[in-house]
Order: structure tokens, then sequence, then C-alpha cells
């Protein structure tokens, strides 16, 4: 992909407007550093097209656009993830050139952006911004918007041992390939049953469906035990959408959200195992010490970490994007600037502008993943040659945090 020069300098207004019902725009989700992986994304070893040895390409041309006036400062858990991607760097071969269908840089490229950004000292002024990076804008296309949704972490109640409630089980990989491939119908019928591969049982059969859609997750017990679950692979079949059941089968009509899916099924127990199953996919749990680490093996913080199509946008870059404000009525309510660390990959996410960001884990991060969808700008920073560090000193008023 040849990249362009921007025909005109951008304008944004940026209003601030809070977010409404549950989501607000400072929670506390953005600043944890959270060792808690990619959802609904396998989490697989970089394929061979992300490291190709190849020459790397003479520097994109300079690239220009107007962010707001607001001086921003780089958060905690952002420098530790700009720290991650560093080491992450230093483990690559610095003159091979990645994502080469999209912005097509080398990692020395990537590890001198990294290196710029955490020994710059204080706030991070817009003009300096410019001055410091070229801003090489992400587009799908014809289209000069990417498009951002959001994943999260699952929660669901658990126990060790099956009783009358606690009657779901969910299974690590069996080792047999017959006996992996089996379909969801199968598996729900008891052909893994007493084979040794429960990991745990559950209450929540619609959880642990949405568990698996997302690919990895907390089992909590009763004692308060919390246990990591990351992804042990799946049968191989395709996923097919429950709300799209739901559609065909004539049971219920207009927004189809998960409360309102889950509501619906609970009231209606006989068609639930019917529903399940019309999603043939099964993912399989494994249950880890420390918590998940991303695709690229770098921890994920929410609010920064995004799943990428490392084809276009590679592991180790930044991305500066303008991600959209949705309040609880999904309406787009105005838009924040932030900066983005693409650590992750997800089979849905798909070409050169398309990002999926991290919220946390919970509930309350599963709101604003699902809330968490529209278009807006981004930009894919890298160090320009050739000039200072822009230092500034700390101010004492408040500034935003990217």
């Amino acid at each position: 992909m040849t990249l362009t020069p921007l025909g005109k300098t951008l304008c944004i207004a940026i209003i601030p407007l809070l977010f409404s019902g549950s989501v607000l725009a400072n929670t506390s989700f953005i600043d944890d550093l959270q060792l808690l992986g990619n959802d609904r994304y396998e989490q697989s070893g970089l394929s061979a097209s992300d490291f190709m040895d190849i020459t790397a390409p003479p520097p994109p041309p300079r690239q220009s656009v107007q962010i707001p006036v607001n001086t921003f400062t780089i958060s905690p858990s952002l420098r530790s993830g700009l720290s991650h991607a560093a080491r992450y760097l230093r483990t690559q071969n610095p003159n091979l050139a990645v994502a080469q269908r999209g912005v097509n840089v080398s990692n020395r490229t990537l590890a001198q952006t990294l290196h710029a950004l955490l020994n710059w000292g204080g706030d991070i002024a817009p003009h300096a911004l410019q001055q410091q990076f070229d801003l090489v804008p992400l587009l799908n296309g014809e289209s000069k918007a990417s498009k951002f949704t959001g994943y999260y972490t699952p929660i669901i109640q658990a126990s060790a041992k099956p009783d009358a409630r606690y009657k779901y089980p969910i299974y690590r990989a069996p080792m047999s390939q017959q006996l992996r491939h089996l379909s969801r119908s199968q598996i729900s019928n008891g052909a893994l049953r007493n084979k040794g591969l429960e990991v745990a049982w559950t209450n929540d059969p619609i959880g642990l469906f949405y568990m698996q859609v997302q690919g990895s997750g907390i089992l909590e017990y009763s004692n308060g035990k919390r246990v990591s679950l990351s992804f042990d692979g799946s049968n191989d079949k395709p996923f097919r959408s429950l709300s799209l059941f739901m559609k065909q089968q004539g049971l219920m009509k207009g927004s189809m959200g998960r409360e309102r899916i889950q509501k619906w099924l609970y009231a209606h127990p006989t068609y639930l195992t019917k529903a399940m199953n019309s999603n043939p996919r099964y993912v399989y749990f494994k249950p880890v010490q420390r918590g998940v680490l991303t695709a690229s093996g770098m921890p994920i913080i929410p609010g920064h970490s995004v799943a990428v199509d490392t084809n276009y946008i590679p592991f180790g870059s930044v991305v500066l994007a303008e991600v959209p404000i949705i309040n609880s009525k999904g309406q787009t309510m105005g838009a924040e600037w932030k900066i983005l660390l693409p650590q992750d990959r997800g089979a849905a996410i798909k070409g050169p502008a398309r990002m999926d960001i991290y919220t946390g884990k919970g509930e309350q991060a599963r709101q604003i993943a699902n809330q968490l969808t529209g278009h807006g700008r981004a930009f894919l920073l890298l160090n320009r040659q050739g000039t200072q560090l822009s230092q500034r000193a700390m101010q004492a008023s408040d500034h935003p945090t990217l």
C-alpha cells in the first residue's frame, strides 16, 4: 500500500462530554495494568507474513494533522505499555520490515518511535507531537475513518465439583484430534463427559457461551477465589451468531444485545440448548497462573491495548486515534484522542483500519465494550529522523490523559 500525504489540514473540534449511564469518560479501567489477555482471539504466535526478511523500506512521507489544543500526559499504565512494546521489539530483527501490506516499516523505526515517547520530558503538546513524529493515516480504502469496537474479559461463577446448580462443564482441549473436533451439539450431549477434561463447572451456560466468544475469562468460586482461563484451542468449526439465530427463528426482533437474549432464554429454557448449539464452534480453556498475555506476548492494558490485523498494523507500533464516545443509548456524543498500542490479533479484525480496544474485566468492562462501536481517524506515529526530543515541563493544571 502506498501512503500519500494528506491533501489538506484536518480540523478537529472536540466537545468535552461525559458518558451517560454507567459509562464514564475517566473510569479506572483506563489506568489499571492487567495481565489478562485477549478475549475473543486465538492466542497464536506471530505469522511469517509479519516479519519477512527483506530490506527495510524508506521512511514514509511526512504527514500533518491538527489535533486538539489540549496538552496530553502519558499515564503510568501507558508508559508501562510503551516499555513492554520496546522490550518486545528488542527480541525482533531490527532490519526486518513488518506489516508489508500496510504501513510497511522496519522494526528499527518502531523502536525509535517508542524510544522517543519513553524519553519525552513532561506533557505532550500537539505542536511538539508533529515536530517529532510523522502521522501516517490508517485508511480503509476510500474511507478516511477507522472502525473501533471493544472487547473484555468476562467473569462467571464456577464450582470445582458439579451439583444441581453447577452442571455445565468447562473443558480443556482433548489430546485426541477426533474428540477435539466434535461439534458443540455433540459436546453438549456428553461426548466429553468423564474423560478428565473438566476444568470446572458453572451455573451460567449463557455466560460460558459468551466467554467462549471472547476466548478467555475468569472463574469466580464461592470462596472468592478467582482463576484466569486462557484459550486452549477450538473444535475448528465456524462461528455463527446467536442473535442471528434468534432473529431467523422468529424468536426475537429488534435490538438483541446480550442482556436481552439472556433474559429471553432464561425465561424460555426449552430453547436454551437449541440456541447454544446453533453456533457449532466450541472453545476450550486452560487455567493460567499469571493471567493471559496477548498474541504478541505483551501484557494487556485496558483502554490502550488493541487487536489489529498485523498484515497492516504491526505489533510494537503506536497509534494516535480519535476514539468515539458512545453513550448508553448507542449515540455518538463526541470523541477523545488516545494513544493505542497494537498488541493482539482477532479473527474478525481484518484490514488496515480496524481496531478492537480492550476495556478490562467484569461487568462494567463488558458494558463499555458493547457500547464502543464507531468510527474515527487513526494515525500511526513514526519517529521523524533528525529532530530533537521536545521537552516540556509539567504544568500545575490538569491535562487530558492519552
